[in-house]
């Protein structure tokens, strides 16, 4: 019988389940894994694993709360590495977006490709934030630092700014970014759109 790879210990099934899927979501480079697989990788029986997930799908909503951790650390990470309400600052927010999306694109895609459950998804982005909090809140302190009378437009300009970096890294994330621009590169499209939708010149 061949060993656990991520061995279950006692009491902790759930989050040994959890791990397990996501391990095997990374190796495998796609979602599409099934709970057969996670018990044998965790050394428990599928059915042992139904009483903590009535099915996949319920399984996957658990990683994809991996996913909304990763992000927020390679986010959180960037920004403390540079001045804050700055352009750099969301330059450092931007660019970590784009590294995740192509450095965890299975976890990129889960969080975000339509599986039937928009609703249950829309409700886990709000409450996560998903980095758009960090997005939010430097938009701000950077319009209060350089252009106070701004900053009441915040909120959608954040929006128009976390809409524009997901919609780069998506199109990276399916390979399509250079469709029609062989030489696109997502990180300066993104500080060139930054700067364009917060009229600075580049």
């Amino acid at each position: 019988m061949n060993q656990a790879i991520t061995p279950y210990h006692h009491g902790d099934l759930r989050n040994c389940a959890i791990i397990a899927a996501a391990e095997l979501i990374e190796a495998m480079g796609s979602y599409d894994i099934t709970i057969a697989q996670v018990a044998k990788r965790t050394g428990v029986s599928a059915p042992a694993l139904y009483r903590h997930f009535k099915d996949k799908d319920a399984l996957l909503t658990a990683v994809r709360e991996l996913a909304h951790i990763g992000i927020m650390e390679y986010t959180t990470s960037a920004q403390d590495k540079v001045e804050h309400g700055t352009l750099e600052h969301l330059d450092a927010l931007g660019a970590a977006y784009l590294r995740f999306a192509m450095d965890k694109k299975a976890f990129f895609g889960l969080m975000w490709e339509n599986h039937g459950d928009a609703d249950e998804r829309r409700a886990e982005a709000r409450a996560k934030r998903t980095g758009f909090q960090l997005v939010h809140e430097a938009i701000e302190l950077y319009f209060r630092k350089h252009r106070p009378e701004s900053v009441d437009t915040a909120l959608q300009t954040a929006t128009l700014l976390w809409s524009t970096a997901h919609g780069i890294a998506t199109l990276q994330h399916n390979r399509l970014l250079d469709t029609f621009d062989e030489d696109a590169d997502a990180d300066a499209l993104l500080r060139t759109a930054t700067r364009a939708i917060l009229s600075v010149a580049v």
